[in-house]
């Protein structure tokens, strides 16, 4: 199957090195487009894959389309694009719908997906939005092409604000959250590097643990949690600064934005 990239940024770049890495396609098979010349070929000699100026171009030689452009570029692009050849269509566009997609594409012939930005380090997660009326080809297609990046969940469109804050968004809360323990163990006579590192594989650590445990988090707190112990006054210490309310806060604002941004 020939796969061809509109758009080549970062996200795109994670699912290309998913793809050639896992061996599920050859080099050869890949084709993306970028506007700017010197950037494009710095592209092509970096993932050994043809590189091309124009949309056109890659559209009419694949059989899959990653749709990569930022979500206001989605209606220029394709409604500049002669689709006389019909290939199929994953748009990992943020916030543009389902229904948005539907005045340019054959609703069986797209699907819409959300990744995350760990997809860059093969750990991603990403939703596939519910289409009841995609061909089950594309569907299975997209499952492995985001599976070389990652874990997969299908889910409806109703649940992508939600989605966004815990998984698009959520490595920035995570992110905030090893830097306030470095800096917080700074205050402590550790260096800034080694305390990023000490509390970055602790959370990674963490992040596994709770995958591959049959127990909830809250259990596995309570593993840690020795009576009278340590841990013990750290926990009652976030409770009674409202931790989790400020959390639930984060997340609602998020789930509120994406509905602002949706509508």
């Amino acid at each position: 199957m020939k796969i061809g990239f509109i758009g080549f940024g970062n996200m795109a770049q994670a699912i290309a090195t998913g793809l050639l890495e896992s061996q599920l396609t050859d080099p050869a098979d890949l084709i993306f487009s970028n506007r700017t010349e010197s950037k494009r070929t710095v592209l092509e000699t970096q993932f050994n894959i043809k590189g091309t100026l124009h949309n056109q171009e890659v559209w009419d030689q694949s059989d899959l389309i990653i749709l990569g452009v930022k979500p206001h570029q989605v209606e220029e692009v394709l409604t500049k694009i002669d689709k006389t050849h019909c290939p199929y269509v994953i748009s990992v566009a943020a916030g543009v719908t389902n229904k948005q997609l539907t005045a340019y594409l054959p609703e069986s012939n797209f699907i819409r997906t959300m990744p995350n930005l760990n997809a860059q380090v093969g750990e991603g997660i990403t939703a596939i939005i519910e289409n009841l009326s995609v061909k089950k080809e594309l569907l299975e297609q997209a499952k492995k092409i985001f599976e070389s990046v990652g874990k997969v969940v299908e889910l409806p469109e109703s649940q992508m604000g939600p989605f966004i804050a815990i998984a698009g968004s959520s490595p920035a809360l995570v992110f905030m959250f090893i830097d306030t323990l470095a800096r917080a163990a700074v205050k402590y006579g550790i260096s800034k590097d080694k305390a990023t590192e000490i509390a970055a594989q602790a959370i990674l650590g963490s992040a596994k643990t709770v995958i591959d445990s049959s127990q909830s988090p809250w259990n596995l707190i309570d593993q840690v949690s020795s009576p009278g112990g340590i841990t013990v006054d750290g926990i009652l210490s976030l409770l009674q600064n409202d931790f989790s309310m400020s959390i639930i806060q984060s997340v609602d604002a998020m789930v509120e934005k994406n509905n602002q941004l949706s509508e």
